[in-house]
């Protein structure tokens, strides 16, 4: 029998060869005991280009990946089973009082982040200016610091003359980060900025040669690049990050008032309209707010501006732009674009699959290092399992999205971050890294054309039209790597493949 973790932090794969099953942590480890390589698989690249990721395939053909808490279970004479042997409990603990939720949450948050913790030691770790990786680094520091060990926190920040997004968005973390530095002992606060000017292109190439993975974000994988090499120079054996706190400990307050709703929890409701009140929005405000929230099948504007890249103001690309060939996509992928579109409603259990989503695109981020390991506390799997049986009203019970959170924070991170109602934009400024990168990109589509593979899965004259769509432009330069950075990232994945892999193999 071989066990995945119950962490959302690294692959095992395995693939039949030949009557034996081959089993590993990187693609090259499992790849390289084949017979030969195996041929990419084409629909996984096009739903990754989609924006939906199957945990259980990787984009090669018949390598096979155990989602966090399976088990895979190998007899003689047998065909190999995976069966879960992680099993939380999936519905609400309604003895909880929501006065109790932040406690419980704190303490589950630091006993995972000890969890993680070498045994002697400076620790590295990512730090933005959001509620997850903060209360990861100030859980981590109030541990290391009676023993005289500090947080080494990587903070990204955008080059001079980035342009603000506006709204909700900030191009710089740079601020909130200063201020967690400044006021919890024992972090060290370390800003990673472009000055080189690395493109998305070349920070992919770097990634894919390590992972042999695609990239999913090209623009975010500039800093993580250099944020592992960081970590990697100063010999931290660990890098802490909260990746996955949006779905287990910063969870967001959509659906739930309707949840609660529907579940004939009245008194719940008209709490939350004095929670609010008490939040800071007027006694009118909140109740049209919370009747909004409550009517059926009814999602909020806000969610979808903040959740997808769904067209808006001031936001010119969106889902229906990106560049993969459709008739190839599954339909868990066109169910993917319809929930970040907004046109299905949020939910209880649409949330509890995304806590218990386990994308393999995760385990990539592992093989960037062979000596830094990439710790995600926030997937632990107490920490899940105590996410999904608290009662809904404890997510807000303070009147505030994100309230749960935020309330587990007191005294670890400081109130600038706590009660913070932006997000930041990171690589606001990547519009400045690529101002003279068209010729790169065009140079690489003339590769892509040339791949027998790459053409089947993405729509390259949608891609080319692309390259006139905002590439250098400050205000659309983010989402454009949104759109269409990502998948000239998968075309050069799989060109790399077939000119490195394949044809050395053939």
């Amino acid at each position: 029998m071989v066990a995945s973790g119950s962490r959302a932090e690294q692959s095992v794969l395995h693939a039949d060869a030949g009557g034996r099953i081959v089993v590993g942590i990187h693609p090259a480890h499992v790849i390289g005991r084949l017979a030969r390589p195996p041929a990419l698989d084409l629909a996984k690249l096009a739903d990754f280009a989609a924006l939906h990721d199957d945990a259980e395939r990787t984009v090669y053909d018949g390598v096979r990946r155990l989602p966090f808490g399976t088990a895979l279970h190998l007899s003689p004479g047998r065909a190999p089973r995976v069966e879960r042997w992680w099993r939380p409990a999936l519905e609400e603990d309604r003895s909880i009082r929501p006065e109790q939720a932040p406690g419980l949450v704190r303490d589950a948050v630091r006993d995972a982040v000890e969890a993680s913790l070498p045994a002697d030691g400076d620790v590295a770790a990512t730090l933005s200016g959001g509620l997850d990786s903060s209360m990861v680094v100030g859980t981590a520091a109030a541990l290391l610091g009676p023993q005289g060990r500090r947080v080494r926190a990587l903070t990204h920040r955008p080059l001079p003359g980035a342009d603000e997004p506006g709204g909700i968005w900030e191009a710089d973390d740079g601020p909130y980060a200063a201020a967690m530095a400044a006021t919890v002992p024992g972090i060290d606060l370390d800003e990673v900025v472009n000055l080189d000017g690395t493109t998305p292109l070349a920070a992919d190439d770097w990634m894919i040669r390590r992972t042999w993975h695609p990239p999913f974000n090209p623009a975010n994988q500039v800093w993580l690049n250099e944020v592992v090499r960081r970590a990697e120079r100063t010999g931290s054996p660990v890098l802490l990050t909260g990746s996955s706190g949006n779905a287990t400990f910063s969870r967001e307050a959509a659906g739930i008032v309707r949840h609660l709703a529907r579940s004939g929890r009245l008194g719940a409701v008209l709490r939350q309209v004095r929670a609010r009140h008490g939040a800071g929005r007027p006694w009118a405000g909140a109740a049209r707010d919370v009747a909004r929230e409550a009517a059926p099948e009814r999602l909020l504007a806000w969610t979808r501006a903040r959740r997808g890249i769904a067209p808006g103001p001031g936001r010119p690309l969106g889902t229906a732009d990106l560049p993969f060939r459709r008739e190839l996509v599954s339909d868990a992928a066109i169910a993917q674009l319809a929930l970040i579109e907004g046109h299905l409603p949020a939910t209880r259990q649409r949330w509890v699959d995304f806590a218990l989503n386990d994308e393999s695109r995760i385990g990539a981020a592992q093989n960037l290092s062979e000596t830094v390991w990439w710790s995600d506390p926030l997937s632990d799997p107490e920490v899940v399992a105590l996410a999904l049986r608290l009662p809904e009203e404890s997510w807000i019970a303070s009147g505030w999205d994100r309230g749960l959170a935020r309330s587990a924070a007191e005294g670890l991170v400081p109130d600038r971050i706590r009660w913070r109602r932006t997000f930041g934009a990171q690589a606001a400024d990547v519009g400045l890294w690529v101002a003279a990168a068209e010729p790169a990109y065009r140079a690489l589509l003339e590769q892509l054309r040339a791949s027998p593979s790459v053409p089947q899965f993405l729509d390259l004259d949608a891609l080319e039209a692309g390259l006139h769509r905002g590439l250098t432009d400050p205000a659309t330069a983010q989402l454009w790597q949104a759109v269409y950075g990502r998948a000239f990232s998968l075309g050069a994945f799989a060109v790399w493949y077939e000119d490195e892999v394949l044809a050395a193999a053939s």
